[in-house]
């Protein structure tokens, strides 16, 4: 791996481990304070930003209604939600396993390939579902915010540097 490239991967894993603990979403309740107060455990008005670090916390710890709530709206079937949660704590550290691999290895070219899919499936299978999710529900109102779309995006440029030496690394193999 060139040094550039070195760096450009540095930066995506950066962004997505400072991501981690950045706001996600933003949750609003609608003005209906009972209803509220018994799916939220709180009353009416802005309830909580949420980062992704905060998740299993909140889905294992009291207020847990409230973080149940939410992965329901983002999907309606899911079981032991609170101890799937704890699963989100694997981005990070998918990013960084990824970046020692491409560090470290002596001839990297099908881990860019493996890679470089993998990081634009996030984004592709992220980015569908969040678009494809009603997110202005009638209790719970959620604004997707900046920490989510960075590490998205900072995965996205993950695999598009991995395709783009997948693709150089076909091109030229006697590098």
């Amino acid at each position: 791996m060139n040094k550039i490239t070195d760096k450009i991967l540095l930066v995506t894993v950066i962004c997505i481990c400072i991501s981690f603990f950045l706001p996600w979403i933003n949750v609003m309740s609608a003005p209906m304070s009972g209803l509220t107060k018994l799916i939220a455990g709180k009353a009416a008005g802005p309830i909580d930003s949420i980062s992704g670090f905060d998740v299993p916390i909140l889905a294992n710890g009291p207020d847990s209604r409230l973080m149940i709530s939410i992965v329901q709206i983002f999907n309606p079937s899911v079981k032991h939600a609170d101890k799937k949660s704890w699963g989100i704590w694997g981005i990070p550290l998918l990013a960084i396993a990824i970046f020692l691999v491409l560090r470290f290895v002596k001839n990297p070219k099908w881990f860019y390939l493996v890679f470089g899919i993998l990081g634009c499936l996030i984004f592709c299978g992220v980015v569908f579902k969040l678009k494809t999710t009603d997110l202005d529900k009638m209790v719970l109102q959620i604004k997707l915010a900046f920490g989510l779309w960075l590490w998205l995006w900072a995965y996205l440029c993950l695999g598009l540097v991995c395709l783009y030496h997948f693709y150089l690394s076909i091109k030229n193999p006697a590098k």
